[in-house]
């Protein structure tokens, strides 16, 4: 086993119950932190992909999840999806690719599968489920909507006139928050414009709390609704012009007087009554003479007469006098008639009032005064208040007069005044918090995890660590022997003399070394040495190494071999 941790085991034995127990339950401590903190920096954030969906839409989209190997969760009863923030909106195109979720509801999507023999009624019917489908499913578009059912009735044709009825629709919205009016008006229009011949009147629309959302107006409830529509109006219409007259005239003294040192305030009072007048004018002589349109003449001559006048007849119905039947006429009086019709001027005209008319305006302005450092008394310096000068408010109001178009028949007012303001440059705004929660969101992980890291490296790995090089070190040095088992192994260790070794031993002794440390330590060896070493040194060897030192020498010794097994 390896000593470290022989000798942490048998520390731990060594300890006491106590110190045990409350060893372990601090490793515990640190273990769970750790790994809460671990866990917590490290945790995939969910969110809500989908919510409020049926049962076979969310099957559909968890089927396509698990395709992807996107990670989910359940909840709500399985009427809500949920995936990792980072993919959120990812799932979502993916799906609605994919045309999931239905809602629901059966769409258009009815008619992709064409079967033969498919009666007109049944065509009907599947018409109308795919309008309804639709319906549902643009409204639940509305984020205050949870759900919707929207339902048809499409009367049947008739040939006659009179008894052509119209079609009617009824909408239930499941809602999760209230909607306003004009999204609800909204809706109305929206399914009376998808079918024909449908007007919202016909549209009712409730929630599942058994509210009346919508519902046909009669022609009196309409126009009061129109009246109301049209009284809003009017007022937003009064509210634009008053602040767009403000701002012209509170913009224009504060590039004088400082920022925020001018205050102003418009009041207008307008005229929203209807009146259209249509005019006609006949002026003869507007174009100055007399224009002929068209002339008649008509004239007689005079007839000498002879005879008698004829009676009147059926053949000749002559109307004369009675008198001067049966009598002679000598003669006719001249007769003429002369008709002249002249054109006449005509100018048509037709007025109309516009939507609002300005019957009296009225401007309050207050503006800042002046401020001086001056000293009092005790030497302290503070700023006093100066009221402006009155050719200065003259000037101001001269100024205000003609930037709101100043008309005295209108009764107008005008008022400009002078007095100190709260600075506002003394008032301490909130710190804003904005640029920390924005590193807080971007790099609050990253920071997490390093916090982690260090105190795990500063309170685990450290002590750890240090405590092993402790033990370590206890060992080696309980390993190392005393300094009397050290002088007894130096005496055991201690190599003898190059004298006293034998043949063998100096020449294992003198292999150990290089070339140049032999030769190093045969030039410094004492003569007692040096005798040894050839006393012990073979005959081949001693020949050699005298060979290499004296020749002379060697040649002698040669010879005397030579000269040695002659006599042999």
């Amino acid at each position: 086993m390896n000593p470290v941790i022989e000798k942490i085991l048998t520390t731990l034995r060594e300890m006491p119950l106590s110190r045990k127990i409350a060893l372990g339950i601090l490793i515990m401590a640190l273990v769970a932190g750790f790994t809460t903190m671990f866990i917590w920096a490290n945790k995939t954030e969910f969110r809500v992909a989908f919510s409020g969906l049926t049962k076979e839409d969310a099957a559909l989209v968890v089927e396509k999840l698990k395709e992807s190997n996107t990670p989910y969760r359940l909840t709500g009863d399985g009427t809500t999806i949920m995936v990792p923030e980072a993919v959120v909106y990812d799932v979502r195109l993916s799906t609605a690719r994919d045309g999931i979720p239905k809602g629901g509801h059966v769409g258009f999507e009815i008619f992709d599968k064409t079967e033969f023999g498919t009666t007109d009624f049944v065509q009907n019917i599947n018409k109308t489920r795919a309008i309804q489908g639709e319906l549902a499913r643009t409204i639940t578009a509305f984020d205050e909507v949870k759900t919707a059912r929207v339902m048809i009735v499409m009367p049947k044709d008739s040939v006659f006139v009179e008894e052509v009825k119209k079609p009617s629709a009824s909408i239930l919205l499941e809602l999760n928050s209230d909607l306003d009016k004009e999204k609800v008006t909204a809706i109305a229009h929206l399914v009376a414009s998808a079918i024909q011949d449908l007007t919202p009147k016909d549209v009712t629309i409730v929630d599942t709390a058994g509210r009346i959302l919508f519902e046909g107006k009669s022609e009196e409830e309409e126009a009061k609704i129109k009246a109301e529509n049209l009284a809003d109006a009017q007022y937003q219409h009064k509210i634009r012009f008053e602040e767009n007259l403000t701002k012209r005239i509170q913009t224009m003294l504060e590039r004088i007087v400082g920022q925020d040192k001018a205050i102003v305030r418009v009041t207008s009072e307008m005229d929203f009554s209807e009146d259209d007048m249509n005019e006609e004018i006949f002026d003869p002589f507007e174009r100055g003479g007399e224009f002929v349109r068209s002339r008649k003449n008509r004239a007689e001559k005079v007839v000498g007469l002879s005879e008698e006048v004829p009676i009147p007849s059926t053949v000749n119905p002559i109307v004369g006098d009675e008198n001067l039947q049966g009598k002679q006429n000598k003669e006719l009086a001249n007769k003429s008639d002369d008709t002249f019709n002249y054109e006449i001027s005509k100018r048509v005209r037709e007025v109309r009032k516009p939507m609002a008319v300005l019957t009296r305006l009225s401007v309050a302005a207050v503006v800042d005064g002046k401020y001086e450092i001056k000293a009092d008394e005790t030497g302290n310096q503070g700023k006093t208040y100066v009221p402006r000068s009155a050719e200065e408010m003259k000037q101001f109001q001269d100024i205000v007069v003609k930037a709101m178009g100043y008309n005295e028949e209108r009764s107008d007012q005008v008022s400009v005044e002078c007095f100190p303001f709260a600075s506002i440059s003394e008032i301490e705004a909130e710190p804003g918090l904005k640029g920390l929660e924005k590193i807080q969101e971007q790099y609050g992980r990253l920071i997490a995890n390093l916090l982690i890291v260090v105190a795990l490296f500063l309170l685990v790995i450290r002590p750890i660590v240090k405590t092993v090089k402790e033990i370590k070190t206890t060992m080696e040095r309980e390993a190392l022997p005393s300094p009397e088992d050290l002088a007894l192994l130096e005496d055991e260790k201690k190599p003898p003399a190059f004298i006293e070794m034998d043949a063998k031993q100096q020449k294992e002794y003198l292999e150990m070394m290089t070339e140049d440390q032999r030769e190093e330590f045969l030039k410094k060896m004492n003569p007692e040495e040096k005798v040894s070493y050839l006393m012990n040194m073979p005959v081949n060897e001693k020949a050699k190494y005298y060979a290499e030192k004296d020749l002379l020498k060697t040649v002698n010794i040669l010879k005397g071999w030579i000269s040695e097994g002659e006599e042999k």
